[in-house]
């Protein structure tokens, strides 16, 4: 047997094979057709159809064919929208306040007069403002009164005086030390044992003095008894001395503390005068 021959038989036998195959003579399985295949789908309701041809009928809710499987289950339906509650309009509000009963009046009416009016107090007069005068001040304690008083808020009023601290009973000065020592040498010999010569310099230097005294009864009666023993020259002199006066209007209570910082101050302080 040819080569050719023998591969002609084999050709032959492998289209009867495949023949068979297509037959389904080999499996001992029919053919499946169309129908067949449409029937052993798994949900064929959620085919949908594309294109323009047949919309309506992809559009429709697919009917479940009598062989569909028993597992198979339709959609749940949407659930409706909540509908909003209607508001009460103006005119129905209106109406159901006037439509109350008589007893809702009554409890409203016995709740108003249940809760008693509470007066209030009216508020305490302010303390009374008082004037105030501290008077014979130095300088440096007028200064620390003042600071006080402006802190505490209180407006003061400053004055000046001056007023004698004492008076003084002496020759007036001489033109030198020399002319000085000439003229006390000479009250000595007419008696006058008391007696000094000023030295510091200023407008009383070389000045001889013979008393100080803080009347000017007490420095005149001295001078009197000088010219009894022939002291001509001799004088009285009041001391200056600068002093000051604050008035301020405060109460009490802020008198107090105003004082609490300047020593000795309070025993300074009188009434105002014609205040």
């Amino acid at each position: 047997m040819s080569t050719t021959r023998l591969l002609v038989i084999v050709l032959i036998l492998l289209n009867a094979l495949a023949f068979a195959g297509v037959k389904g003579w080999i499996a001992g399985t029919a053919p499946r057709t169309e129908p067949e295949r449409i029937t052993n789908q798994l949900n064929p309701e959620r085919i949908r159809l594309s294109g323009g041809v047949g919309r309506e009928d992809a559009d429709a809710t697919p009917q479940m064919p009598p062989s569909a499987p028993a597992e198979a289950v339709a959609a749940p339906e949407p659930s409706p929208p909540p509908v909003a509650e209607a508001q009460p309009t103006t005119e129905e509000a209106g109406s159901s306040t006037a439509g109350s009963t008589p007893d809702s009046d009554a409890l409203v009416a016995a709740a108003s007069t249940a809760a008693p009016a509470t007066d209030v107090p009216p508020a305490p007069p302010p303390p009374a403002l008082v004037c105030q005068a501290w008077a014979g001040l130095s300088e440096e304690e007028a200064n620390a009164l003042t600071r006080r008083l402006r802190r505490g808020g209180f407006e003061a009023e400053r004055r000046r005086s001056e007023t004698p601290a004492s008076w003084w009973v002496r020759v007036p000065p001489q033109g030198s030390r020399d002319q000085a020592e000439r003229r006390a040498q000479e009250l000595r010999d007419l008696g006058v044992r008391d007696l000094f010569i000023v030295q510091e310099a200023g407008p009383s230097q070389y000045a001889i003095s013979l008393g100080l005294f803080k009347t000017e009864a007490r420095a005149q009666q001295l001078l009197g008894q000088l010219r009894t023993r022939g002291v001509r020259n001799a004088g009285v002199e009041a001391r200056m001395s600068t002093s000051y006066l604050i008035q301020a209007r405060l109460t009490d209570e802020s008198v107090r503390a105003v004082e609490a910082d300047v020593r000795g101050i309070s025993a300074r302080r009188t009434a105002c005068n014609g205040r």
